[in-house]
């Protein structure tokens, strides 16, 4: 018989803890005031060296980038794709509050990296989700 162990069924929660937190995240701020969001973020990046065109497009694909792969890893949908996605995006985030020196943010932020890379690690434990129940038909 094929069992879910212990370490499936945690990991699961933790998957879909990590899902929620983007898609929320993403979520509120794409169906909210996105514009005021970019906007934000264009203002706080002026002093820097980064092209304002650079800024707005990495602004405006911050939040669905998020609430996507967020939903994605919510379900475990290409949760391979979308822990690489995240953590690409978390790459971008990092950067950019390194060079506003807000290192606070940039050690919280690290917290979200590590968060993904033990996904990644532990990807043989994702039965629980979309892509177990497809990799089961195959």
């Amino acid at each position: 018989m094929n069992e879910t162990t212990f370490e499936q069924k945690n990991y699961a929660l933790f998957r879909v803890i990590m899902g929620m937190n983007m898609l929320i995240h993403g979520g509120v701020r794409l169906f909210g005031n996105h514009s005021a969001f970019t906007s934000k973020m264009s203002a706080m990046f002026a002093d820097t060296f980064l092209p304002g065109p650079l800024v707005t497009i990495s602004s405006y694909l911050i939040s669905p980038v998020e609430f996507v792969f967020g939903l994605f890893l919510f379900v475990g949908f290409k949760t391979k794709l979308s822990l690489l996605v995240l953590n690409m995006n978390m790459l971008m985030l990092i950067s950019g509050v390194c060079l506003l020196q807000k290192w606070d943010l940039a050690g919280l932020q690290m917290g979200y990296v590590l968060y993904i890379f033990f996904l990644g690690a532990n990807i043989k434990n994702n039965r629980i989700s979309i892509d177990g129940f497809r990799a089961k038909l195959n």
